[in-house]
């Protein structure tokens, strides 16, 4: 399964070497880029939002949302 996120904050590559760390553990499979500023977890399992807004609270001040 493949779910895409929008990710609100980022700025530059250590953005997203913070995010890309953060999501890593969601799925099997994280790619993170920054234009389109975008998370695509793939894995077996859904990941739910909330389980993405908490993975990248814990690094900075990043907000996710559904693509």
């Amino acid at each position: 399964m493949e779910q895409h996120f929008t990710i609100e904050g980022m700025h530059c590559k250590g953005c997203l070497a913070k995010v890309s760390q953060a999501l890593a553990p969601l799925g099997d499979e994280v790619s993170v880029t920054l234009d389109p500023p975008e998370a695509v977890i793939e894995g077996s399992d859904a990941v739910s939002l909330e389980e993405v807004q908490a993975a990248l609270a814990r690094v900075g001040s990043y907000t996710a949302r559904a693509a």
